[in-house]
């Protein structure tokens, strides 16, 4: 059982005592609050869409029992910018002084436009984020690359939005295919999946996990 906080945010935090590890997720294009022009589209829970890690909290799977999720949501439809982590570090900060969060164990994850948005937003953030996971990154512009005590691993499909530069993209992280190993820093996967099975797929990657809490 989880206790679940909203505010602009889902919260999930786990039954047991802390410190937990914090999964923060950056939610793709398609689940904003609402469109550009600012009419509604849908509810707070649609950032659990596509089996993200808010779902899994929601649904007490086994990969995040042991994390504390924050899935914030943007309220209109638009690229995650630096500018996020202005009201996105407050939840940090309060899941870590409130609610058992462990500080020097933080991990930002994102699917699409949020898995390019998670470089956006560890660039600006006064929290040192150690650990990122982008799920299907939106490569439509070139993310700031992280510092290099940052871990980095990357999953993406066949489907992927600007998956011209991936190539590029991988090159300048420095990224090495997973073939097993986890002792590696910068790892990428790449998954036989369209956009949005990609998701799916990779946030039910039980043994990366294993590596986010590590």
């Amino acid at each position: 059982m989880v206790k679940k906080i909203e505010s602009r945010s889902l919260t999930y935090i786990p039954e047991a005592p802390g410190p937990h590890p914090i999964l923060c997720f950056l939610h793709g294009a398609g689940e904003a609050a609402a469109d550009r022009d600012g009419e509604q589209l849908q509810p707070l829970a649609r950032v659990l869409a596509h089996r993200s890690p808010g779902w899994h909290a929601k649904n007490a799977t086994p990969f995040v029992s042991r994390f504390l999720v924050l899935c914030p949501q943007l309220g209109r439809t638009r690229r995650w910018e630096p500018g996020d982590a202005e009201w996105i570090d407050p939840l940090v900060s309060h899941a870590i002084n409130d609610h058992g969060g462990d500080a020097s164990r933080l991990v930002l994850t994102g699917f699409s436009r949020g898995g390019e948005g998670v470089f956006q937003l560890a660039s600006a953030s006064r929290h040192h984020w150690p650990t990122i996971w982008a799920v299907d990154p939106a490569l439509r512009r070139m993310p700031p690359t992280p510092a290099d005590d940052v871990r980095v691993w990357v999953h993406y499909g066949n489907d992927q939005p600007g998956g011209e530069n991936m190539e590029a993209f991988q090159t300048v992280l420095g990224l090495e295919a997973f073939s097993g190993d986890t002792s590696a820093r910068r790892l990428v996967t790449a998954l036989d999946e369209d956009h949005v099975g990609t998701c799916v797929a990779a946030y039910a990657s039980a043994h990366v996990y294993d590596w986010l809490a590590s």
